[in-house]
């Protein structure tokens, strides 16, 4: 049965093999050997640290199968809709899904990327090579099932909101590995002095991503209990994976809905302002748009500031809100656009541009500013050290201040086509649009606001001036508040004066 399942396999990708798929699959073919070729490369250049080099890659390798799904990436072949009427059980079901999902250009450049253990395990005897090569089997065949484990359960538990937030994290890791993957080349890579740290190394080892490491180095010593051991682990964890994915096949996948609450609120505000603020506030809890794109933001910023750690920096921490409120600032001036043409019923109020910008702000600073706070302040605690806190608590109120500003100035001045809400599907990211034009601006404009405080900083730091550096958070404070009322009023004047040519260039109706 496995067998003619994946011929099966075989024929549908033959087929589909034209115009745009084929495209797409020849892209992500050279992408997948271009990671299998840098595993393989750091694993080589790590010498005496080859060990952590392999469990780092091969931890990256399980989480991009982990969350490949949530980016759109699940199999597109056999579903188990198309066994709902043959004779199995709903294990047979799994592993027959499971050995036709190791058909395709994932589980091939998965297997190349994971033969650098091969040549791991021939460092050390012919033992080890024989073992490396029973778990590179077992390593793959752990990342498929886990994989469609995932698959399985997404459509199981996910309603609208939690999966525009889970849909965020992989493009929040992803995005940040861009800017922040030196970090990792550094780790296996830079010398004793950046090796990684005992900790992260015995854990890396622990989690079963590390187990067909663990057995390599165990053959090499003579361990046979720990080599059993960690291939019987395997094998029991793709076990325990097709169970679940078993039990997973039982009933068709719910679809994914927006939940709403049906009872009524008998709270009215007291003045436009209010009327503003508490819509907002509903609108970001509900709209999966800005939910994607705010935890989008979330994930960068921890991202950006945890990767560190690999190499025992600590520097990022305390800056980890920072980080937030300005990736927030791109993903957050759009809010305009995203109201489509519901945007007439605020231009329909008399003098609401005033009320509308300010209430747009003020929730966005009740939105952002307390969790910004509190990673702030996590992040001076974990660091430990004084060095790092004018930094952070002169850069915070120059990034919430102009942030509260700018992103609303880009929203009125800079408009993007977007769909309106009624009209989205189940992808946020797409129904986005096209922000990332705007996510730049914002940003560089951002880094051009906070250049004084910037300033004031950097020579402070540089000329061991503790006045200068502490100077720099009441220059912070001052600009913030000017910034956020003067970007905010040139904001709701555009928007009185040129309100209908907004709704024409955001409207889709």
């Amino acid at each position: 049965m496995v067998g003619v399942l994946m011929r099966m396999k075989l024929q549908i990708l033959g087929n589909s093999f034209t115009g745009a798929k084929a495209a797409t699959t020849i892209s992500g073919a050279v992408a997948g050997l271009a990671a299998a070729g840098t595993t393989i490369w750091l694993t080589a250049a790590a010498g005496p640290r080859a060990g952590d080099a392999l469990v780092l890659t091969f931890a990256s390798w399980l989480l991009g199968w982990l969350v490949g799904p949530m980016m759109g990436g699940a199999d597109p072949g056999l579903r188990r809709e198309h066994l709902h009427h043959v004779p199995l059980t709903n294990r047979q079901r799994a592993v027959g899904l499971l050995g036709s999902a190791l058909v395709g250009v994932g589980p091939a450049v998965t297997l190349i990327a994971a033969g650098s253990l091969v040549g791991y395990g021939a460092r050390h005897d012919v033992a080890g090579v024989a073992v490396a090569v029973v778990a590179v089997g077992l390593s793959v065949l752990l990342l498929v099932s886990l994989s469609n484990v995932i698959v399985a359960a997404v459509g199981k538990v996910l309603d609208g909101r939690l999966s525009a937030a889970l849909m965020a994290i992989p493009w929040g890791v992803l995005v940040c590995l861009a800017a922040q993957g030196w970090v990792i080349i550094a780790a296996v890579t830079g010398g004793p002095d950046r090796a990684l740290p005992p900790s992260i190394a015995h854990g890396l080892r622990v989690s079963p991503s590390g187990w067909p490491v663990v057995a390599v180095e165990a053959a090499g010593r003579g361990d046979w209990p720990l080599v059993l051991a960690s291939l019987a682990g395997l094998a029991a964890v793709i076990a325990v994976a097709l169970a679940l994915w078993g039990l997973l096949l039982r009933r068709p996948a719910a679809p994914t809905v927006i939940r709403g609450t049906s009872s009524r609120s008998s709270w009215r505000p007291s003045s436009r302002l209010a009327a503003v603020a508490g819509k907002e506030r509903r609108t970001w809890s509900r709209d999966l748009v800005r939910i994607h794109f705010l935890v989008f933001a979330l994930v960068y910023a921890l991202t950006y500031t945890l990767l560190p750690l690999l190499i025992n920096v600590t520097d990022f921490l305390p800056m980890t809100g920072v980080f937030l409120v300005i990736m927030a600032v791109g993903c957050s001036a759009h809010l305009h656009s995203s109201d489509g043409t519901g945007l007439w019923q605020t231009l329909m109020v008399p003098d609401g541009a005033r009320a509308d910008v300010r209430g747009r702000q003020l929730t966005w600073l009740l939105v952002v500013g307390p969790v910004a706070v509190v990673l702030t302040l996590a992040g001076l605690l974990w660091h430990g050290r004084a060095d790092m806190v004018p930094w952070a608590v002169g850069l915070l109120p120059i990034a919430l201040g102009a942030g509260a500003g700018l992103f609303i100035l880009i929203s009125v001045y800079l408009p993007t086509r977007m769909n309106d809400p009624h009209r989205r599907g189940n992808n946020p990211a797409a129904d986005g649009g096209g922000i990332a034009g705007i996510v730049w601006i914002a940003l560089l404009a951002l880094a051009v606001l906070a250049s004084p405080v910037l300033a004031l900083l950097a020579v402070g730091t540089v000329r061991d001036i503790e006045l200068l550096r502490w100077s720099a958070v009441p220059l912070a404070v001052t600009l913030g508040l000017l910034i956020a009322w003067g970007f905010g009023r040139l904001a709701h004047r555009r928007l009185a004066a040129h309100g209908p040519e907004l709704l024409t260039k955001v409207g889709t109706a």
